[in-house]
């Protein structure tokens, strides 16, 4: 069965009480990073089941690992901020 893009969706789902979020996915780039994570920590992520002919799966991880990364700012710096960053940059790097 062919689904459409827009069907071809990913779920990220988790309640309070529980400490596990589960993850259903048609994304190949997540399902395979997930993959990945269900063979090196076996005990954390866990591949619950594959549907639509290995198109997609349903993953339980612990539910600590969503997490939502906004942009950093949504207006582009300054040069002056620019030059501040560059100037912090160079300050870590000579320890």
């Amino acid at each position: 069965m062919n689904l459409s893009l827009y069907e071809q969706e990913t779920i990220v789902n988790f309640n309070e009480e529980e400490a596990t979020a589960n993850v259903y996915t048609h994304n190949r780039a997540l399902r395979r990073k997930l993959d990945k994570l269900a063979q090196e920590r076996p005990q954390e992520c866990v591949v619950a089941r594959v549907s639509h002919e290995g198109r997609a799966a349903d993953y339980t991880i612990p539910k600590g690992w969503v997490r939502i990364y906004p942009p950093r700012t949504a207006a582009p710096l300054t040069e002056e901020q620019k030059q501040r960053r560059r100037e912090q940059l160079a300050s870590i790097r000579k320890g």
